[in-house]
C-alpha cells in the first residue's frame, strides 16, 4: 500500500489542489452567477496549473478563509506542474544521456546475486561513488529505491550489447560485476567488453558461471591469457555451499569421528554444488557416505553435473547409489530410514530444495512422522529469505524443543551476501 502511495501521491495532490480551488472560486466575486458559473470556475481551477492565474487576476471577493486557500492553490498548482515537468524530462530526456561518470562501478543483471552485490557496494565504496546498473527489467522490486538514488544510474537496456556498454562509460569503470545466471551471455558480454580498445589496465571485471566445467574449462585456457588477467570468475552457489559446508557442517563439529552418512535431499542447483564440495573435500575418510535423494535424475544436464562431481571426488569418498523418489513420501523415509540402519553412520540430511516451506515443513515431517533413524537425525534446512526468526518460532510452535533442536536453519541470502563479501570484496 505504501509502494502505491508514494507512486502516485503527487497525482493525488494535484486532484485535491484542482477540486480546493473550483469550490473557493465558487465562493467569490471572481465568478459570476450565472449558468456557466461551473465551467468558469473549473476553467480557473485548471488555469492555476497552466499560467499559475496570470490572466484571472489574484484572489478577491471573498472570505478571509477563502482568500487563503485561494493564495495556497495559486502556489502550490504551479510548483506541482513544474514538478510534473522536470520529472517527464528527466524520464524522456536526461535518462537516456549517459552521465560522466569515471572510475564508477557497473553492474549488469539485478537478480540474486547483483541485488547482494549492489548493496556490498553501497556499503563498501565511498558515499557519493557512482554505480550504473544494467538490467531490463523495469518491474524489478527495487525499481522506487533505485529511482530515487542520487549515486545510481539505472539504465534499463540489455547489457550485452556493445552499444549499451559504450553507455555505461565502461570504458571508465574501476569494476564490473556480470552477474546473472545466464553463463553463455555473461562469457560472451565479458568478451565484448575485454574487445574495447580504451579499457583501463586497473579495471576489473568479475563475471558469474554457473556451470563449474565450464568455469574450471575458462580457468585452464582463456584465463591464463594475458588479456583476461583482469577477469575473476565466481558461482554465487559454489560460494555459499562452500561457506555453508566449512563454517556450518565441519566447523560446527557435525561430522562424526566415527562415520556420517551425508544425505543430500534435492539436486537442483544448491544441492548439486554441495553435493561436489562433500564429494571433493579430502578429509573424507572411508567411513564417511554420501547419497543424493531426489525425484528424478533423468534430466541430461543434471546427469552430467553428477557424473563430473562424480570424477572430483576424493578417493576416499564413498559415495551410494542415487536415490530416486518422491522425497514427500513415507516410501522415501523408509529407503533413507533402512540406508542409515544398514549403514551404522551418524546421519546428517541437508533439504536443498529452492523452497523455503517446503523445506521447513518437510523436516517438520519428518520429526513429527518419520521414521526413528529420522526423528533423530540432524537435518540442515536451507532458508533464503530473511525470516528464519520468525520461522524457529513455527517450529518452537509446531514440534517440541527437544525435536527441534536437531533441524538447524541455514539462512542463505545473509552468507551468500557474507560469501560475496570475502571473494569479491576484499
Amino acid at each position: 500500500m505504501h509502494r502505491l502511495f508514494f507512486k502516485y501521491w503527487k497525482y493525488g495532490l494535484i486532484l485535491i489542489v484542482l477540486l480546493t480551488a473550483f469550490f473557493a472560486f465558487l465562493e467569490t466575486d471572481m465568478v459570476d452567477h450565472d449558468q456557466w458559473r461551473y465551467c468558469r470556475a473549473m476553467y480557473y481551477a485548471v488555469d492555476l496549473f497552466i499560467v499559475g492565474g496570470v490572466d484571472i487576476g489574484l484572489p478577491s471577493g471573498g472570505s478571509d478563509r477563502i482568500l487563503v486557500i485561494l493564495w495556497i492553490c495559486y502556489f502550490l498548482a504551479p510548483l506541482l506542474t513544474l514538478s510534473i515537468v522536470y520529472q517527464v524530462i528527466q524520464e524522456r530526456i536526461f535518462s537516456h544521456l549517459s552521465p560522466w561518470f569515471k572510475r564508477h562501478t557497473v553492474i549488469c543483471g539485478l537478480g540474486r546475486n547483483g541485488k547482494l552485490i549492489y548493496d556490498l557496494v553501497k556499503e563498501n565504496a565511498p558515499r557519493n561513488h557512482k554505480i550504473v546498473l544494467l538490467e531490463k527489467d523495469v518491474h524489478n522490486p527495487r525499481s522506487e529505491m533505485l529511482n530515487r538514488s542520487k549515486t545510481t544510474w539505472w539504465l534499463k537496456d540489455d547489457f550485452s550489447q556493445y552499444a549499451v556498454l559504450r553507455k555505461a562509460r565502461v570504458q571508465y569503470a574501476s569494476k564490473v560485476y556480470i552477474t546473472t545466471n545466464q553463463d553463455l551471455v555473461n562469457l560472451n558480454t565479458m568478451v565484448l567488453l575485454l574487445s574495447m580498445p580504451d579499457l583501463p589496465r586497473q579495471m576489473i571485471c568479475y563475471s558469474h558461471v554457473g556451470n563449474l566445467p565450464l568455469q574450471t574449462l575458462w580457468r585452464d585456457t582463456f584465463l591464463k591469457e594475458e588479456k583476461y588477467h583482469r577477469v575473476h570468475l565466481f558461482n554465487g552457489y559454489q560460494s555459499v555451499t562452500r561457506r555453508f559446508y566449512q563454517h556450518w557442517i565441519r566447523e560446527k563439529g557435525a561430522i562424526s569421528p566415527d562415520g556420517t552418512l551425508f544425505m543430500v535431499l534435492g539436486y537442483g542447483q544448491f544441492g548439486q554444488m554441495l553435493f561436489y564440495h562433500l564429494a571433493s573435500d579430502h578429509s573424507r575418510t572411508s567411513r564417511d557416505e554420501l547419497v543424493v535423494v531426489t525425484r528424478k535424475l533423468n534430466i541430461e544436464l543434471k546427469k552430467q553435473k553428477y557424473e563430473w562431481a562424480l570424477q572430483q571426488a576424493a578417493p576416499n569418498c564413498h559415495i551410494l547409489p542415487t536415490i530416486e523418489a518422491d522425497i514427500l513420501t513415507p516410501e522415501c523415509w523408509q529407503r533413507m530410514a533402512e540406508l542409515i540402519r544398514n549403514s551404522g553412520r551418524t546421519p546428517i540430511i541437508c533439504l536443498c530444495r529452492d523452497n523455503d516451506m517446503e523445506n521447513i515443513g518437510l523436516a517438520i515431517s519428518m520429526k513429527l512422522d518419520g521414521p526413528e533413524e529420522l526423528r533423530s537425525a540432524t537435518i540442515f534446512c536451507r532458508i533464503y529469505s530473511n525470516t528464519a526468526g520468525e520461522i524457529n518460532e513455527i517450529l518452537e510452535k509446531s514440534i517440541t524443543p527437544f525435536q527441534s533442536k536437531d533441524i538447524i536453519l541455514f539462512p542463505m541470502q545473509h552468507e551468500l551476501k557474507e560469501a560475496f563479501r570475502e571473494e569479491l570484496f576484499k
